[in-house]
């Protein structure tokens, strides 16, 4: 008894122990695939003594993987359909704005009917930490959800110092921070001078004329001070008031007056009293 010679599937292949010509009882043929392809049905069939194979033969179809429909915060670009993901497709995966790729960034369908990655997830962007400027203070609103894409950072400086520019620092969508972090400098007013006539003394040395610096003023002798008697260098940078001048005093200009005047009558007598002994 002999069993009727097996077609080779398409895409397979087919091996049996024994010649197509002695394809006799308890033969048996084995199937295997392409790559790319499996085998749907029994992979080996046996001769049995009626003459007949003991199965129907299988079929080679092609591998095809589960389809790739959504990734969180971000999307999927596949070669082929989603109904279509054969051996040897090829997805890619991205990411939306301000967020970045954890894991692989395409996988390709293998012949085990399997993706040849574990899918990689979208993880949202964080900056790094600021530090504290120097005299200052940093305050982000978000630093408890973590420092991610449009977090917001503000500087503010103690109370004698000011913030150089920027004040406020975002992080961006690639996780760097947009602008470099600001510094904070002491605040100084303009340096003051005596006035004509005048002395000042100030808190601070010469040349340091830092927040909260007091300075005094004061005028010689026989001049008075026309102003305040004390600049102090506000938090703006700025002196509280303007400088003062020193005039002259009352009792001095009294007194050249009285002096002038006594001249003058003086010098009235004295004429009168030529005048009156050249007439006798």
């Amino acid at each position: 008894v002999t069993c009727p010679a097996l077609e080779v599937p398409v895409h397979g292949i087919v091996n049996c122990s024994h010649s197509s010509a002695e394809l006799t009882w308890g033969a048996t043929c084995k199937f295997t695939c392409d790559k790319g392809f499996a085998l749907t049905g029994p992979a080996t069939l046996q001769c049995g003594s009626s003459g007949a194979w003991d199965k129907q033969p299988p079929a080679c179809k092609a591998v095809k993987c589960e389809a790739i429909t959504w990734l969180e915060e971000g999307f999927v670009s596949c070669e082929h359909a989603p109904t279509d993901l054969t051996y040897g497709s090829l997805c890619h995966f991205h990411c939306n704005k301000g967020y970045v790729l954890q894991g692989p960034s395409s996988v390709q369908c293998v012949a085990q009917n399997q993706w040849s990655n574990a899918f990689p997830k979208c993880k949202a962007v964080t900056c790094p930490a600021l530090e504290r400027p120097v005299h200052g203070f940093v305050n982000c609103p978000h630093s408890s959800e973590g420092l991610t894409w449009g977090a917001t950072c503000q500087f503010t400086c103690e109370e004698g110092f000011a913030v150089t520019e920027p004040a406020t620092l975002q992080c961006g969508s690639s996780g760097a921070w947009d602008k470099q972090p600001p510094a904070c400098k002491a605040i100084q007013c303009e340096p003051l001078s005596s006035p004509e006539n005048g002395f000042v003394d100030c808190l601070h040395g010469a040349g340091n004329f830092t927040y909260s610096t007091a300075c005094r003023f004061s005028c010689a002798e026989g001049w008075r001070l026309n102003g305040s008697h004390l600049l102090e260098c506000n938090h703006s940078g700025n002196w509280n008031a303007s400088l003062p001048t020193c005039e002259a005093s009352e009792q001095g200009t009294y007194l050249s007056v009285g002096i002038a005047a006594t001249s003058a009558s003086l010098l009235s007598t004295a004429s009168f009293l030529l005048w009156l002994a050249r007439r006798f």
